[in-house]
């Protein structure tokens, strides 16, 4: 493996950690979510047995997105990898 190869397996290697990363910073959720479900219930509300709920526009990153990211990044690099591989010559 040459110097080149290394380099672009490493970057891969961040870039798939900082995908992880943010998905389980997002709650590791399995579907990605583009509103939320917000309870804005009052005191007053709760009283009288009424829910006030209402949808809020909120990008929460799912896997299926996060393994679609991922499968992308190691394809591009097995092909990198093998146009950037050396050949070495036989005895």
């Amino acid at each position: 493996m040459n110097r080149n190869q290394r380099i672009i397996n490493f970057l891969a290697t961040l870039a798939i950690i900082v995908i992880l990363a943010v998905w389980l910073s997002h709650g590791a959720e399995i579907f990605t979510k583009t509103k939320i479900l917000v309870d804005n219930t009052t005191e007053l509300d709760k009283l009288l047995g009424v829910k006030n709920e209402i949808w809020v526009d909120k990008f929460i990153l799912g896997l299926d997105y996060s393994v679609a990211a991922i499968s992308f990044i190691i394809i591009i690099t097995i092909a990198i990898n093998y146009l950037l591989k050396t050949k070495r010559k036989e005895l």
